[in-house]
């Protein structure tokens, strides 16, 4: 007869989660920054607006969402649709809706160096190893808005 475990009995070992920790960090090939903007100033002229940086580099992974696992976003009957993934280390500070995470260096994709995303939703896995955003593409807003 099989017995199953009860109560307090311990299925990972203790240390697990710093055990495998590296090999986590391993999977952040790239290098990101974050930042967030603050108020234009309108005087005497128009000026850009200044830029608040909120991290200045982290290791990251930078991933396209397919179109059968992008969440869909409802707001006042705007659709927004998350189209990239990008994780960061857990201790990385807390990045909120609207910020702004560049991709500094991506040797997976190089074609998203440079590029731009804004955060609309952060997720947290049950590992103690990242963060995950799931972002929308700044730079092709730009383009559809062109």
């Amino acid at each position: 007869m099989t017995r199953i475990a009860r109560g307090r009995l311990k299925v990972i070992p203790p240390g697990w989660s710093e055990h495998h920790r590296p090999t986590a960090y391993g999977f952040l090939t790239g290098e990101c920054t974050a930042y967030t903007l603050g108020g234009i100033p309108d005087w005497p002229a128009p000026q850009e607006p200044e830029v608040m940086p909120v991290w200045e580099s982290a290791p990251c992974s930078v991933q396209f969402l397919t179109q059968s696992s992008r969440p869909v976003l409802v707001a006042d009957g705007l659709e927004v649709i998350a189209t990239h993934r990008i994780s960061v280390p857990i201790a990385a500070k807390w990045l909120h809706y609207g910020t702004t995470i560049k991709v500094l260096d991506n040797p997976d994709d190089p074609d998203l160096n440079g590029r731009e995303f804004q955060v609309l939703v952060a997720e947290s896995g049950t590992t103690n190893w990242t963060r995950d955003y799931l972002c929308q593409d700044v730079n092709g807003q730009e383009v559809r808005a062109a």
